[in-house]
């Protein structure tokens, strides 16, 4: 069924692993060891993560890949953006 599929958009970056990141992947930052979930937003791929309904976005010029590494996404994945 084709509505069971959802299309995820190339960011045009990497991972540290040289892994692809899409809109939907979930990575986890390097420097405070936080996940955040991909998304396509005002025309620009951010890294949005919530803690306390308090949104944090970081706008696509800071290169999240080089620092990150893809450990899931979105739909497969869901427990990994719950807060602990």
């Amino acid at each position: 069924n084709q509505d069971s599929f959802k299309i995820m958009q190339y960011t045009g970056l990497k991972d540290k692993n040289g892994d692809e990141i899409y809109e939907g992947d979930i990575i986890k930052y390097d420097f405070n060891k936080l996940n955040y979930r991909i998304e396509f937003v005002n025309a620009e791929f951010i890294a949005r993560r919530f803690y306390e309904n308090i949104e944090n976005l970081y706008p696509s010029e800071f290169d999240y890949g080089k620092e990150s590494e893809v450990i899931g996404n979105i739909y497969e994945n869901p427990e990994l953006i719950k807060e602990k």
